[in-house]
C-alpha cells in the first residue's frame, strides 16, 4: 500500500514525469515512422495500422505528421533494422509503463547511491534507444561495433540534453540509511528527486547538498513543493519527520545566501543518540552547519535547549564515548 508521503512525492513530480514521458513517446513515434519507411513492404503495412502506445500517445502525437515518414525510402540491412526495432520496443515499454519506474524503495540496510545508480541506468535505456535511432537515421548505425548500444546507460554517460530531460525519482528510505552525500553526482541538469524518509532521521540530512545552483528543501508536508516543481535546475526535497529541521534553499530567490535560504523550523533539542551509522557529532554538525548558513543569510537562529559549547557537544552520554573523551583529555599530545 502506498503511503500518504509517497503520494505527496509523486504529485510533486507529476510535471517532470509528464515531460519525460512525452519526450519518450515522441521519440518512439519517430522511430516507428523510421521503421515504417525502411522495413519490407509486407511488414510495413502492419506498422501503419494503429498507434501501439495507446493513451500515452493521445494528445501528444500528430499521427498525420508522422504518417509522412512512412514513404518508401528503401530497406535497411537486417542488422540495422533489428537494432532499431529493439530501440522502439524499449521506448514503447517505458512510455506505456506506469509510475513504478519513477519509484525507488531502498531496502533497509542498503545504500541509496547504489539504488539510484541502478534505476537511472535502467531508465537511461530510453536515451540509449534514442541514440540508436539517431545513428540509424544518419546511416551510421551499421558502422558501430558496440554490441551494448541498447543496454543500461549510466548517468555519468548522459549528455547535457539528456540530463535536462532526466526522469524524476521518488525514493523511500529509512532515515538510518540516508547518506545524502551519495546523491551529489546526480544533482545536475534538471534532475528532480523527492525523498520519503521512514522513521527517525538526523536533523538536517540534506544540508550537505546545498550549492548555489541546487534547490534543496526539507519539509514535513506539501509546503514548498510548488517552488520545488517550478525550479529550473537540479532539485532535491525530503519529507522528514516533525523532529527534523525544515528549510528551503532556492537559488531562484536571489544571488546571495540571504536571498536563497529560508529557515522554517529548527529542532528544540540537539541529537542525543547515534542514528544508524551517524554519531551524535555528525548529526550535530549537520544542525550547526544549517545554523551557520542561516546566520550568513540573516535568518534568526535559536539555540537548542541545553546547548553546550561545541567541544562539549561532540561527546555523547554513552559511557564508552565519555571514557574515550577523558583519555584524550589526559593524553600528552604536545609532540604531535
Amino acid at each position: 500500500m502506498q503511503s500518504d508521503e509517497m503520494e505527496t512525492a509523486l504529485r510533486a513530480l507529476a510535471a517532470p514525469i509528464e515531460r519525460y514521458r512525452s519526450a519518450v513517446v515522441t521519440t518512439a513515434e519517430e522511430v516507428r515512422g523510421y521503421l515504417g519507411s525502411h522495413q519490407p513492404a509486407n511488414e510495413r503495412r502492419d506498422e501503419t495500422v494503429a498507434v501501439s502506445l495507446g493513451k500515452f500517445a493521445a494528445g501528444r502525437i500528430d499521427i498525420d505528421r508522422f504518417s509522412t515518414l512512412l514513404k518508401d525510402e528503401g530497406t535497411d540491412d537486417p542488422d540495422t533494422l533489428e537494432k532499431v526495432e529493439g530501440a522502439y520496443k524499449i521506448l514503447n515499454d517505458i512510455a506505456s509503463g506506469g509510475d513504478d519506474i519513477f519509484r525507488v524503495d531502498v531496502k533497509s540496510g542498503s545504500r541509496i547511491g547504489d539504488a539510484v545508480a541502478n534505476r537511472l541506468s535502467d531508465i537511461g535505456r530510453a536515451f540509449a534507444a534514442g541514440r540508436v535511432a539517431g545513428l540509424a537515421t544518419m546511416g551510421s548505425l551499421n558502422k558501430s561495433k558496440n554490441n551494448k548500444l541498447l543496454g543500461p546507460l549510466e548517468f555519468a554517460a548522459w549528455n547535457a540534453a539528456e540530463r535536462q530531460l532526466a526522469p524524476p525519482l521518488a525514493i523511500e528510505i529509512d532515515g538510518t540509511d540516508l547518506r545524502a552525500g551519495e546523491l551529489t553526482e546526480y544533482l545536475d541538469g534538471n534532475v528532480k528527486i523527492v525523498l520519503v524518509i521512514r522513521g527517525e532521521s538526523s536533523p538536517a540530512p540534506l544540508i550537505r547538498l546545498i550549492t548555489p545552483s541546487t534547490f534543496v528543501m526539507q519539509t514535513s508536508d506539501e509546503t514548498g513543493f510548488d517552488r520545488f516543481t517550478a525550479f529550473e535546475g537540479p532539485a532535491i526535497a525530503a519529507i522528514v519527520p516533525e523532529s527534523a529541521a525544515r528549510f528551503v534553499h532556492d537559488p531562484a530567490a536571489g544571488p546571495g545566501a540571504d536571498d536563497r535560504l529560508e529557515i522554517i523550523h529548527l529542532p528544540e533539542e540537539l541529537p542525543k543518540k547515534a542514528l544508524g551509522g551517524m554519531s551524535v557529532r555528525q548529526q550535530t554538525d549537520e544542525l550547526e552547519q544549517l545554523k551557520v548558513l542561516a546566520s550568513c543569510s540573516g535568518e534568526p537562529v535559536t539555540a537548542a535547549k541545553g546547548e553546550a559549547p561545541a567541544a562539549e557537544r561532540m561527546v555523547s552520554d554513552h559511557p564508552v564515548d565519555q571514557l574515550a573523551a577523558w583519555l584524550l583529555s589526559q593524553a600528552d599530545l604536545s609532540d604531535v
